[in-house]
C-alpha cells in the first residue's frame, strides 16, 4: 500500500476500488446505491484514496490496433556493473521513462536487471527504439521477445486478490 495512505482500507474502500477498476466511469450514485450510502460519501472516499496514493490515476483501456500500434515486445536489459545502483541506474530509468513506446518498466532479478514492455507500429520502429535503448549510457545488453498474438491484457482482477489481511472489517 502507498506509504502516503493513512489508515486502513475497509470493505467499502475495496468495493469502490473494484467497481472503478471494472469501469472507471461508473456513476458515483450507482456505487452509492449498491453500498447504501450517498454519492457524496463515495466522492469523499475516492478523494481520500487518491490523496493517499492508493488510487494513482484514472485511465482508459482501448484497442491499440486502432492507432496502428500492433507490435508488442518485451525487452530485457542488462546494465553495466557501474549502473546497477545509484545515480547511473536512475539516469538509465529516467531516459527510458521519456520514451513514449515504453509502456512498463520493471526491476528484475536474473537474467536481466530491467524488463520493459514496448508497443510500436511495426518491427522497423521497434528495431529503432531498441537501438536507442542500447545506446543509453549504462546499458550493457538487450534481449528482445517479440509477441505474435495478444491472448489477454487486463488490469488487475481484484476478485482474485486475497484482501483479508489488508481490510478493516468494521
Amino acid at each position: 500500500m502507498s506509504s502516503k495512505f493513512k489508515g486502513n482500507l475497509d470493505e467499502t474502500d475495496i468495493y469502490i476500488i473494484r467497481k472503478l477498476c471494472e469501469n472507471s466511469n461508473t456513476p458515483l450514485a450507482c456505487i452509492g446505491d449498491e453500498l447504501n450510502v450517498s454519492p457524496s460519501t463515495i466522492h469523499k472516499r475516492i478523494n481520500r484514496l487518491v490523496d493517499g496514493g492508493v488510487i494513482e490515476r484514472f485511465t482508459i483501456l482501448f484497442d491499440p490496433i486502432i492507432l496502428d500500434l500492433k507490435t508488442v515486445a518485451f525487452v530485457g536489459i542488462e546494465l553495466e556493473r557501474s549502473a546497477l545502483t545509484g545515480k547511473k541506474k536512475e539516469d538509465v530509468i529516467a531516459e527510458l521513462m521519456i520514451m513514449p513506446e515504453v509502456l512498463e518498466i520493471y526491476e528484475t532479478l536474473e537474467p536481466f536487471d530491467l524488463m520493459l514492455k514496448l508497443r510500436t507500429n511495426n518491427v522497423d520502429v521497434l528495431r529503432e527504439i531498441i537501438g536507442n535503448i542500447s545506446s543509453i549510457g549504462g546499458v550493457l545488453n538487450t534481449n528482445t521477445i517479440l509477441t505474435t498474438k495478444k491472448i489477454l491484457e487486463t488490469p488487475l482482477k481484484y476478485e482474485a486478490v486475497e484482501t483479508d489481511n489488508k481490510v478493516n472489517k468494521n
